[in-house]
């Protein structure tokens, strides 16, 4: 899809289905530059402050209120799921205080009857110091365009659970609290899509990585991405939150840049994981492709 190509959504209307024109490919990278650069410090808070970084305690706190009122703006009601977690392993909790934080999260209801859920989740804390423009404002800006633009749709047969996680960068607690809270309310899930950096493509070929998909998932992103022409490869990593879901047996995935092929950004967790280095190219066109998977998911 080139640059000044329009995104059509389609909606039911008297058994037809007729195209709208929505948001182009650059009206959707203007929306995401707001939103990373508001996560990485480049443009001011409503409240006109600078989240500098999304490590500290206070910085993730910021960085919640501004998620919140993202929320609010697309029509949907904000929750903040707030938790305390142990450590991995039993005798630190003897030296240091359990974890704690929170996720905050909001669910865009199906048009129709169903108890099924889908996920899309994104962590939105950095390593300290780390303004963490691509790890992870990309994958936040990534989920929330897409629910945005689900919501406008007339049909969805699944509820959709729009998440953003705190701590992953700190044994993916955010992520095991909210896998347990899923698990506790016995919500049916239909499966977890969670995006770990999706703004650095090197080589310029659009490609993307799918981390431990269930053979239906696969076949869906596959097939959405044959028809848009973005390649695709697997991998068994599971370093990042998609593995929390399917360590408690949620179907569960995760989707980002080319990590695996070492096509990924080569200021991770460092100072300069900055706004400047973010291929919004590659994240609207990767974004209109997820979309287009959730689609076929909530038909």
């Amino acid at each position: 899809m080139s640059r000044n190509s329009a995104l059509w959504v389609l909606v039911l209307c008297s058994s037809t289905w007729l195209p709208i024109k929505a948001q182009t490919h650059d009206e959707l990278m203007a929306e995401q530059k707001q939103l990373i650069g508001v996560l990485s410090g480049k443009y001011q808070t409503p409240s006109g402050g600078y989240i500098l970084a999304r490590g500290s305690e206070d910085e993730r706190e910021q960085s919640r209120e501004f998620l919140v009122e993202e929320i609010r703006s697309i029509g949907l009601k904000p929750e903040v799921h707030s938790y305390r977690m142990p450590n991995l392993n039993p005798l630190i909790d003897l030296l240091f205080d359990p974890f704690k934080g929170a996720n905050v999260y909001t669910i865009l209801p199906a048009t129709t009857e169903t108890d099924e859920y889908v996920v899309l989740g994104a962590h939105y804390d950095s390593e300290v110091d780390c303004p963490g423009a691509i790890d992870n404002a990309s994958g936040s800006a990534l989920i929330f365009s897409v629910v945005k633009h689900l919501k406008s749709l007339n049909s969805r047969s699944k509820n959709v659970i729009l998440v953003f996680f705190d701590q992953e960068e700190e044994e993916l607690v955010g992520s095991r609290a909210f896998a347990k809270l899923l698990l506790k309310r016995e919500w049916n899930i239909h499966s977890v899509h969670t995006f770990d950096m999706v703004g650095w493509d090197g080589d310029g070929n659009k490609e993307m990585e799918l981390e431990l998909p269930t053979p239906y998932l696969e076949e869906v992103y596959q097939k959405k991405a044959d028809e848009q022409g973005i390649p695709l490869y697997m991998t068994s990593i599971n370093s990042t939150d998609h593995h929390s879901f399917r360590q408690v047996g949620f179907p569960a995935i995760g989707v980002n840049e080319a990590y695996g092929k070492r096509d990924s950004s080569p200021y991770k967790d460092t100072p300069e994981d900055t706004f400047e280095t973010v291929n919004f190219d590659y994240l609207a066109g990767s974004t209109l492709f997820v979309l287009e998977v959730m689609k076929e998911i909530l038909k």
